[in-house]
């Protein structure tokens, strides 16, 4: 697989796990509702950059163990697959019991000062989540190469950033929409579905690759 062609994977494979509804489109749908645009933007942006931290370390780590223990590599694509397919199975079971939220809040300023600093919230959040390191090691590691070049790396690092950025920012501007947050509620279990299939369908092809190598 080229460089390029790793990267789109991997690309598809963090959107997919971005757009499951979960704690963060929970925050955002908080902030958005009480906070309003300006609120939600700086808790994304907080959201991506604690991605963004998250994949540099994961990345480079990866490489640098690597080294260390060459053998490793035989075993890490086998736990991005479990991991991968655990996320899948997750979020087919959310759909199967999916629950639609009920009630709707509206922004105001004491709602917003209530909220406290939105990037530091998002930041705190996704950074101290143990749950998103073992995701991006388990991917990230589990599919790079031995060897990657630099320019890799920090394409990686970037494209994480910026489909994060875009995703909680977009939620960020829709969310504040009343016709636009009741559509993206009303198919959250459409997305629950696609993104089980999407995780899903990933972890097997790393078993086949798993497979393949044995």
């Amino acid at each position: 697989m080229s460089f390029a062609s790793l990267l789109f994977t991997l690309g598809c494979v963090h959107f997919a796990a971005l757009v499951a509804p979960g704690p963060d489109f929970a925050l955002m749908l908080r902030a958005s509702t009480l906070g309003g645009r300006r609120h939600a933007f700086l808790l994304a942006l907080g959201l991506s950059t604690a991605i963004m931290m998250h994949t540099a370390i994961v990345t480079f780590a990866a490489s640098a163990l690597q080294q260390v223990l060459p053998g490793i590599m035989r075993v890490l694509p086998w736990l991005a697959a479990a991991w991968l397919g655990w996320l899948g199975w997750s979020c087919l079971r959310a759909a199967w019991q999916f629950q639609p939220a009920q009630g709707e809040a509206t922004a105001t300023s004491d709602n917003a000062r209530q909220l406290g600093n939105g990037w530091w919230t998002g930041f705190a959040t996704n950074v101290l989540n143990p749950k998103a390191y073992v995701y991006f090691f388990s991917v990230i590691a589990g599919m790079l190469p031995a060897v990657s070049p630099l320019q890799f790396k920090l394409s990686l690092v970037a494209l994480f950033f910026v489909l994060a950025l875009g995703w909680f920012g977009f939620l960020g501007w829709a969310l504040n929409i009343p016709r636009l947050r009741n559509w993206l509620m009303s198919h959250e279990r459409g997305t629950l579905y696609f993104t089980g299939a999407i995780l899903t369908v990933f972890a097997l092809l790393l078993v086949a690759q798993g497979v393949a190598r044995i």
